[in-house]
């Protein structure tokens, strides 16, 4: 028996266009998604990185749960080689793009919770040192 959200495990979130237009939405309150829901999703990705982004895209990322989920825990795992105590990326729960130099910055372990389904669809994130950082996420239904 599988759980909600089992295919997007270990499967990279959707790129996001280079061309895609970068300006923050107005905050939404946390909304719940389906209520009728419940169930815990895990899942692991790596930052895209210039190698590893294809042409015509930017490095930016987005979480894979952003319709279905009610919260998400997020944690950074620094790649091998990042600097000790460096900013290794960012990101921004309005929609916008981070950029390496701009955004809320995220340690080796960074911890956080990003509570309400718009916020979780909104969220962005990006390699501030174009290492290919893991994230882990679990998502709460």
């Amino acid at each position: 028996m599988g759980y909600i959200g089992e295919e997007t495990i270990g499967v990279l979130p959707p790129a996001i266009p280079a061309d895609e237009i970068s300006a923050p939405e107005n905050y939404v309150p946390a909304q719940l998604g389906n209520k009728g829901i419940v169930g815990v999703t895990n899942t692991t990705f790596l930052l895209n990185t210039n190698e590893s982004t294809p042409a015509g895209e930017n490095k930016v990322m987005k979480l894979h749960q952003g319709t279905y989920a009610n919260s998400a825990i997020v944690v950074l795992e620094a790649a091998e080689g990042a600097a000790p105590n460096a900013i290794i990326a960012r990101h921004w729960q309005d929609g916008s793009l981070p950029t390496p130099t701009d955004g809320l910055p995220m340690t080796h372990l960074s911890i956080f919770e990003i509570v309400g389904t718009e916020n979780i669809r909104r969220f962005r994130i990006v390699s501030a040192d174009n290492k290919a950082h893991k994230v882990q996420v679990q998502y709460l239904m």
